[in-house]
Order: structure tokens, then sequence, then C-alpha cells
């Protein structure tokens, strides 16, 4: 669904045209739209109805405050993956029994706040990790939930820059390892090993890779349970695919949701979700100004205010996002163009298209679909400043993050 639209030839969201905030703000600048997150994670709730996980949203995707507490008023708990995250979610509002702590690099000060604030959750990426953790809940005397993060050695069908579930991934401990951690886990007495975790990556758009984890990890979960249950708690991520080029959210949700329910008895278990990009990533534009036009023989250069550190996923991922004007134009030009950034690197580019609109210099433009791994994934390289969010809500808008100074953003410094 788009949440960014035109109505008579302005692109609006809601009710607010995006020409009116670039007429009061300096671009570039990130616009979101409430009514898309709220959509997207009651669209989560509803086809995850019939087995009530506790949904904790990827913080990492966009961790802004406000939308935060956006997703907490809609139940959302959150999946985290540093200190940082961790304490604008519980800032955020978001009850310390809804946050789940990842990531393969917890340091120790790290691990002891989320202990003392009595997090639900911690996904176990090692065993030294294990032993780290038992040791500081044993310092702090409180008994931590821990989950397992098992490397289930499935790759899915996606860019090699986001696979997580492969043996030459970093993250999670050998599928082969996991079941004696269950059995003979007298070294981790402090902490209530209790969860099986699995994360195989972002944007996975079919099926079949969710196949072969659930599959793998019903049959450990079904031996470790043999007797007794110590498996009470599954954590199966998120990755949910969405379409770039066409603007949907294509992904089967019903057929994982019967996936889920083939394998595993989900009275007995309770289920995680850490969806992030599902839920904010066509719930942002990223909006910039075109500076100059110049051609190179059979090719143009559209060079905009908008740098790869204002917006990293085209740089990093080759990541495709649509561009449009603001004001609509009906005419094109077919000339071989890209449309550029100011950084001074040749992968600073946010499309190369065969066709594209015949802007003028000072247009406005929309980069689409940036609520996910925008905002967040910004930098200051090039000594840049961190630039405006904005939200809008029905027919009003606030900036949710300031512009960053140049005093700002040296302040660290001595």
């Amino acid at each position: 669904m788009n949440y960014f639209n035109y109505n008579k030839g302005t692109l609006y969201s809601e009710g607010v045209a995006i020409k009116d905030i670039a007429s009061e703000n300096a671009t570039p600048f990130y616009c979101y739209s409430s009514d898309a997150f709220i959509s997207n994670i009651n669209k989560l709730k509803k086809a995850f109805n019939e087995i009530s996980p506790k949904i904790c949203y990827s913080t990492k995707s966009n961790s802004n405050l406000s939308i935060l507490k956006l997703l907490n008023k809609e139940g959302a708990g959150a999946d985290v993956v540093s200190v940082g995250e961790l304490k604008k979610s519980l800032l955020a509002g978001i009850n310390p029994s809804e946050i789940v702590f990842s990531g393969v690099g917890k340091t120790e000060e790290e691990i002891e706040f989320a202990i003392s604030n009595k997090i639900f959750q911690i996904n176990a990426e090692s065993v030294s990790e294990l032993h780290t953790i038992n040791k500081i809940a044993k310092s702090l005397n409180i008994r931590q939930q821990v989950s397992i993060r098992i490397n289930p050695d499935i790759i899915g069908d996606t860019h090699k820059n986001i696979s997580t579930g492969g043996l030459g991934d970093k993250f999670g401990i050998p599928f082969s390892d996991v079941k004696d951690l269950f059995f003979n886990n007298s070294s981790f007495a402090d902490i209530e090993i209790s969860g099986i975790a699995f994360h195989i990556g972002s944007q996975i758009k079919t099926i079949e890779p969710f196949t072969k984890v659930f599959k793998k990890t019903s049959e450990l979960i079904k031996e470790v349970n043999r007797d007794r249950q110590i498996i009470k708690f599954l954590d199966i991520g998120g990755g949910f695919g969405v379409d770039y080029e066409n603007n949907t959210q294509e992904f089967p949700l019903n057929e994982y949701v019967d996936l889920i329910k083939k394998f595993f008895d989900v009275k007995a278990l309770k289920i995680i979700l850490e969806p992030g990009r599902y839920i904010s990533w066509n719930a942002g534009i990223l909006v910039t100004k075109v500076l100059y036009i110049k051609i190179h023989g059979n090719k143009k250069f559209i060079i905009t205010d908008c740098g790869m550190n204002d917006f990293m996923r085209p740089a990093l991922y080759e990541g495709f996002h649509k561009i449009i004007p603001l004001i609509e134009i009906q005419s094109t030009e077919k000339i071989s163009t890209d449309v550029v950034g100011p950084i001074c690197e040749t992968t600073d580019k946010l499309i190369s298209i065969d066709e594209f609109y015949d802007v003028k210099e000072g247009d406005l433009l929309a980069v689409l679909n940036t609520g996910a791994y925008g905002s967040s994934m910004s930098s200051n390289y090039n000594v840049r400043p961190l630039i405006d969010e904005v939200l809008i809500s029905k027919d009003t808008y606030r900036i949710v993050r300031k512009r960053q100074t140049f005093e700002e953003s040296i302040l660290q410094e001595t």
C-alpha cells in the first residue's frame, strides 16, 4: 500500500502536502507517516492473531523515539542489538518484559544493564557469551531468561550482505552444538536457558528457506523436550521481504503462519517475532533537492543534496528505491541517468536508470520507501550533519529529530 500519493499533482501523505514541509524546512529530510506504521503493525497482528506471538519490533530498522512510542501504543515490544537501542526503547516506554536483546558482540556492560533492567530475553550467540551472561546474572542475583540463537546453516534467497543463517556468517551457535547445551548445562546454573532463536536473513521473499529451518528446528525441539519441556520459547526472528520496485508487501504471511502451526506446538511454545523492515519500510520517504544537472556524452547526472551518509542502502546493499518529484511531472527523458549525491565516493548514487523525469535544477524529489534502514544508518561522513526527521499525523506534522548543527557534530572532539 502507498502512504505517499499524488493529489491534484502534488505529493501528499495523510492530509499534508510534502512541498509545504519542504518550504518550511531545509532539505534533505526524512518524512514519515504515522498511519503507515500503525497499519503495518496491525496487519502483522491480524495475520498472526491465531498464534498470538510476542511482536518485538526490530529497532535497528528505525529507532526514532517517536516511532518507538507510536509502535508501543500499538502493542509492540522491541528487539534491540545494543545498549543504546535498549535505552531508547525503555525511554519510549516499552516494558522491559517486552524486550529481546540480540547481537553477536554484547559487552559485559551491556549485558549487565539488560539484566539489571529485567528484560524478557537475551539471545546468546556463542558459548562464551553464555558464560558471561551466567557470571553477570550470578553477581546480580537475577535469574535471566536466555535463548540460544542457532545457526541452522540455511541461507535465505537474499543479498549476501544481509544473509545471517549460513555457517559462513558470524551469527549464532552451530546447530550441531546446540543440543548439548540444553542437556549439559550445569555450567549455567544462574540463568534459565529455555528458548531457541534464529534469524536467517532480511528481505526473504519466499517461504522455502523458512520451511527448511522450521523443519530442522522442530526436530531439535522435539528431541530436547522428549522427557520434559525444556524449550518454552521460540524466537523466529523476522526477515519478511518486501518489493521495493513494485511497492508491495508480497511476503505470504498466511502461508508462513500455517507453516508455524505445521511444525510447532503453538500452545506449548511462546512464539516471538522480530519484524523491522516490514513495519517501517514504506512508512517513510527522503526528500531531496536537485542542485545541478550535467551531461557527460550519453550520460546524464542529476546531482542532489542527499548523500550516502544520509541514506546508505543503495551504496551498501545495491538497494533499489523509486524516486519521484514532489510536483508531478509527466514528461520523461530516455537517456541513461544517475541520480547522485554530493559525497566524494563513486558509490554515492541513489539510482541508475535508463529513463527519468525531465526535472530542473531546484526541483524537489522524494526517494520512496526509506522508512527502514535510512535514518538509522546515517552518519556524519564528509562532516555532514544528521538531517531532520518529520512525522505526519493526519493533517499536521512535527519534527521528531532536529537537524544537527556543525557545533553539535563536533561536540565530543577536543
